[in-house]
C-alpha cells in the first residue's frame, strides 16, 4: 500500500527486495478484533506467487482436535477441510520488522492515497452506493465520505483484496511466524483468527466443499477479507448484513462492506459531528511544544481545552475536556534529518485507529474523505483538484458571510 523513503545508497533491485519486508510491517490495515486491536497489513503489496509452500506444520493436528471439543464440529470434517493446508514461506518473509535505520515517511505514504486513481474509484463508488451510504450514515452518524474514504484505503473499492489463502495464510502466521521478539503473540493472535475463521466458515455452510471454500477464500498476507479487509474475528463481531439478504459477504457486496465498516467505528466510538482531528498553529512554540507532548501512543491522555489553552490550536467550540492526543507524521528531509507534521487527534481519530492501529493510517483515511468529500467529481491531478476544493470553499465562506 505504501512505498516506504530508502537511502540514496540502496540499489533500487535492493529496494525493491526490502520494499515488499518493509511495506508489512508500516502499512497496517484490516481492522481489529477488539478496541485494542493487532497490526494487520492490507492486501496491497502482495504479489500473485504463492507456489512455493511447505507442508503444513504437525502441531495443527493438536489444534484441529482442540477445536473440535470445543465448539463440537466432528473432527473428521476438520481434517477434511485442513488436509491440504500449507505454509506459504513468502508470506513469512512480508511480516519480517523494517532494517535498521528505517525512517518512516509521512510524504511518501500519504501520496499513496491522495492520487487520481484512488479519488477517481472513490467518486464512482460513492455515486453508485449514494442512497445507501447516506442512510448507513444517518444511522451511525459515521460521515459517508469516512466509510468511503476506508474502503478506498484498504482495497481500492475492491480491486484489491488479496491474493492469498486464507487458510494457509493464518496456518503460515499462527504456527510458523517468523523468529522476532514477538513471536509467541503473534503466534497466539493468529491462531485466534484461525479459530475464529473455521467459526465462520462453519456456521456459514457446513458441508464440506462450501465450509472448505470459504476456508480458501483470498485475503491479504495478513488474512484479512474483502472490501473492507476485515480479519475473520471482525467479520464475527462486527460485520453486518447490510443488503439483509440473510448472510454477510465482504467481498461481493458493497452493501454489507459499508455497512460493516460504519457498525465498526460506531462500536469503537465514533462520536456523531465530532472532527477526526484539528490542525495546530504555525507558530514555532506551538510546533516546539506538540513535539515534547507527542508519544506516539494512540491514547487520548489530553484534554483539548488545555492545548487551546497552551496556544497549540485556536480556540474551538468543542468542550474544554474533550479527549485528544498529539499526533507526529515524519517525513525525512533533503538534509539528512526529519520534517514531522503535527496534528490533534480526536476521538474519532481513535476510533480508526482502532481500525488500524498507526498514526499515517488515520490521518490518510481523514485526509483522504476530506478530499472526496471537497471535490466530487475529482478530474486532472490532485493538485488541481485541491486547488479547485479550496477555491470552492472560499466561494463558499464569501456567500455565507454575504448572507450573514
Amino acid at each position: 500500500m505504501i512505498k516506504p523513503n530508502y537511502p540514496h545508497s540502496i540499489s533500487s533491485k535492493s529496494a525493491t527486495l526490502a520494499l515488499s519486508t518493509i511495506v508489512a510491517t508500516l502499512l497496517l490495515s484490516a481492522c481489529a478484533t477488539t478496541p485494542s486491536g493487532q497490526f494487520t497489513p492490507s492486501a496491497t503489496p502482495e504479489t500473485s506467487k504463492t507456489s512455493e509452500v511447505e507442508e503444513k506444520p504437525e502441531s495443527l493436528t493438536p489444534f484441529l482436535q482442540k477445536l473440535s471439543q470445543q465448539h463440537h464440529i466432528p473432527l473428521n470434517d476438520l481434517q477434511k477441510a485442513f488436509e491440504d493446508a500449507k505454509t506459504i514461506p513468502s508470506i513469512k518473509k512480508l511480516v519480517l520488522p523494517p532494517p535498521p535505520g528505517f525512517q518512516k515517511n509521512w510524504k511518501v505514504y500519504r501520496s499513496r492515497f491522495i492520487e487520481p486513481k484512488r479519488l477517481t474509484a472513490g467518486q464512482q463508488f460513492w455515486r453508485e452506493h449514494r442512497r445507501f451510504i447516506q442512510e448507513t450514515s444517518e444511522k451511525t452518524g459515521v460521515p459517508a465520505e469516512v466509510i468511503v474514504s476506508i474502503i478506498g484505503v484498504e482495497t481500492i473499492y475492491g480491486k484489491n483484496m488479496g491474493n492469498f489463502s486464507v487458510r494457509d495464510t493464518l496456518v503460515t502466521l499462527g504456527f510458523q511466524y517468523p523468529e522476532t521478539p514477538n513471536k509467541k503473540s503473534r503466534e497466539t493472535l493468529f491462531k485466534n483468527q484461525l479459530e475464529d475463521l473455521v467459526l465462520l466458515c462453519w456456521k456459514e455452510n457446513s458441508k464440506e466443499k462450501p465450509f472448505k471454500a470459504c476456508l480458501n477464500q483470498k485475503g491479504s498476507y495478513a488474512g484479512a477479507i474483502g472490501l473492507p479487509q476485515f480479519m475473520p474475528g471482525s467479520i464475527l463481531r462486527f460485520a453486518v448484513d447490510g443488503n439483509q439478504d440473510g448472510k454477510i459477504d465482504l467481498r461481493n457486496s458493497p452493501e454489507d462492506a459499508i455497512a460493516s465498516v460504519a457498525n465498526f467505528l460506531k462500536v469503537h466510538g465514533w462520536v456523531k459531528g465530532e472532527p477526526i482531528y484539528l490542525d495546530i498553529e504555525e507558530e514555532a512554540a506551538a510546533i516546539q511544544r506538540a513535539s515534547q507532548l507527542a508519544d506516539g501512543e494512540p491514547k487520548a491522555k489530553l484534554q483539548l481545552g488545555t492545548l487551546i489553552q497552551e496556544k497549540l490550536i485556536d480556540s474551538h467550540d468543542l468542550p474544554f475536556e474533550t479527549p485528544s492526543l498529539i499526533v507526529d507524521l515524519p517525513s525525512p528531509n533533503k538534509e539528512g534529518g526529519t520534517d514531522t507534521k503535527y496534528v490533534v487527534g480526536l476521538r474519532n481519530f481513535l476510533a480508526i485507529c482502532d481500525y488500524n492501529r498507526s498514526f499515517f493510517y488515520a490521518q490518510s483515511v481523514a485526509e483522504f474523505a476530506e478530499v472526496l468529500k471537497g471535490e466530487m467529481p475529482v478530474q486532472g491531478n490532485v493538485k488541481k483538484a485541491n486547488k479547485k476544493a479550496k477555491k470552492t470553499s472560499k466561494k463558499s465562506s464569501k456567500h455565507a458571510a454575504k448572507k450573514n
